[in-house]
């Protein structure tokens, strides 16, 4: 019914109005954080989010097209399991092939390696079928440098 055939992680992106191509700058396969905790900790995001872009483009089946459904973004960790979903947003899509976009990472608990995953599911399921489309995150917890200062 649906399938993803690419899912990334980005900084930003443009949508050309005039050919409809869409360009993504920064593809983030590693995310630098400030330390959580101890000197020059920084806490995460008030909502939680990390400010960077979700895209996963979709191809329907014919019998799909114009049928309502939904779709989730998951944060996975590889080394526990956590999965840590994003808000759903409700789509139609009445031609064979759509994007979408979240603006908002969640923020992992701790470093690590994960992977970004995407689910979907028809507004007369319960349950959520995970596409086997994934994009590999790695989260490491960075220092923040010295200012350097000139004499």
């Amino acid at each position: 019914m649906l399938r993803c055939y690419f899912l990334g992680v980005c900084s930003g992106s443009s949508l050309d109005q005039g050919t409809n191509n869409v360009s993504l700058f920064n593809l983030i396969e590693q995310l630098n954080l400030p330390p959580s905790t101890g000197p020059g900790a920084i806490k995460p995001p008030p909502n939680g989010l990390i400010p960077v872009e979700l895209h996963a483009y979709w191809v329907l089946e014919p019998d799909a097209i114009g049928l309502s459904f939904q779709t989730r973004f998951v944060l996975q960790s590889l080394d526990s399991g956590l999965e840590i979903p994003t808000d759903i947003t409700q789509h139609v899509s009445q031609t064979p092939r759509f994007r979408t976009r979240a603006l908002g990472l969640p923020h992992p608990p701790v470093v690590g390696n994960y992977a970004l995953r995407v689910e979907w599911r028809s507004d007369e399921t319960d349950g959520f079928l995970r596409d086997t489309m994934t994009w590999p995150l790695t989260v490491v917890e960075i220092q923040p440098r010295p200012a350097v200062t000139m004499h």
